[in-house]
């Protein structure tokens, strides 16, 4: 929870009209990439929280919280923004390792093997730059095994993000199924040996979508039941951001056990773009265009971009539903918010015939919804 001596940076939870309908204000511009959206804000189950970020003259921040429609009650596939939560538990069980006295760091390199399949090696710091980069599965899926699901669970909810859940790795991956074996580079093993306690949800809503769905190829008529799929609420995947970035704002028993230079390096990733760092890598890849990873301001820009505005961010993509938590930073004209959304865009209601409204509808509503957001933040600052 917030610290009680969050007086001195009160967030405050906006109920008035007149500043609650700040979003609903631009939901309702004319600009037909959000309009339209917003003519079926139930049915395609648009969530959206925008955190204003005041500072007094000693630089303490007060965020100021607007929210539309956002239920922690009614499910929706968070995809690959559990990632974040993941990388984060990452550091904090290398640090706790640490403490144990075994010899390891975000650099060490690491041994991965299943039955006598050896992997080549590889760092800490590849893999979670690879999951900021291009959001890698089979990088998450080895960090998974790293952490254990149930440590997963244990540590969110010891934290606070108590609709937050991890029942299953990330698809597709040709390894998806291998439970990875992981050493150090002393040959000491530091995978997590406990077996996989599954979480059905039972008291949200919205755990049945769509009217049919595919197995194997096959259609069948009725909805895909996500009863045990991963779970990540809109409120509890803003706060994983907000205690990356603002950490100071939470009581201890509610951050993540990092250092000052774990959160430097988590900010440094989440804001890279692929054509920076080793992400230069990807370039050579058609997919992986300049903005690729970034749906909040770029997303539906495939040019060069403006490095001006950082999206320190990690995004999700599944079953229809796009979702995007992120903190965006201008600079050079001191603009900064949080902003974190979901949609769900299937208009053929077929769950996993990979026939979504991606291009055409969520990305561009998305992309637009933020960038206003983004000029209505910086009119303030003038």
């Amino acid at each position: 929870m917030y610290k009680p001596i969050f007086s001195l940076f009160v967030i405050i939870c906006l109920s008035c009209a007149s500043e609650q309908n700040k979003i609903e204000s631009i939901l309702k511009d004319k600009n037909p990439l959000i309009k339209n959206v917003y003519r079926n804000k139930e049915k395609q189950n648009i969530q959206i929280l925008y955190t204003q970020i005041k500072k007094d003259s000693a630089g303490n921040p007060e965020l100021i919280e607007h929210q539309f429609q956002v239920d922690d009650s009614k499910y929706f596939y968070p995809a690959s923004t559990m990632k974040l939560p993941i990388v984060a538990l990452t550091l904090q069980k290398i640090n706790e390792l640490r403490n144990e006295s075994l010899n390891i760091a975000i650099d060490s390199r690491i041994s991965i093997s299943f039955d006598e399949t050896k992997r080549e090696e590889e760092t800490f710091k590849d893999l979670i730059a690879k999951i900021f980069l291009v959001s890698d599965n089979s990088a998450s899926n080895v960090l998974i095994n790293f952490l254990g699901y149930n440590y997963f669970n244990e540590q969110v909810k010891k934290i606070g993000l108590s609709n937050t859940i991890l029942n299953h790795k990330f698809n597709p991956d040709p390894f998806v199924k291998n439970n990875w074996n992981i050493k150090n580079d002393e040959g000491k093993t530091i995978s997590s040996s406990s077996v996989l306690s599954q979480i059905e949800h039972r008291t949200i809503s919205n755990l049945k979508q769509g009217n049919a769905h595919l197995f194997n190829g096959e259609k069948t008529e009725s909805p895909l039941d996500f009863r045990f799929k991963n779970r990540g609420s809109l409120r509890d995947l803003d706060g994983v951001i907000k205690r990356i970035i603002y950490p100071e704002l939470f009581d201890k028993s509610s951050r993540f056990n990092l250092t000052d230079e774990d959160y430097n390096f988590l900010r440094y990733w989440m804001s890279r773009f692929t054509y920076e760092d080793i992400g230069a890598d990807y370039i050579k890849d058609s997919i992986y265009f300049d903005s690729y990873n970034k749906f909040f301001i770029y997303g539906d820009i495939r040019s060069s971009i403006d490095r001006k505005i950082r999206v320190y961010n990690k995004l999700g993509q599944a079953y229809g539903t796009l979702t995007d938590i992120s903190y965006i930073k201008n600079y050079e004209d001191d603009v900064e918010f949080f902003l974190s959304a979901t949609i769900y865009v299937n208009e053929n209601e077929i769950m996993n015939d990979d026939i979504y409204e991606y291009e055409k509808t969520g990305i561009p509503f998305l992309a637009e919804f933020s960038r206003q957001v983004y000029q209505h933040e910086k009119s303030r600052k003038h």
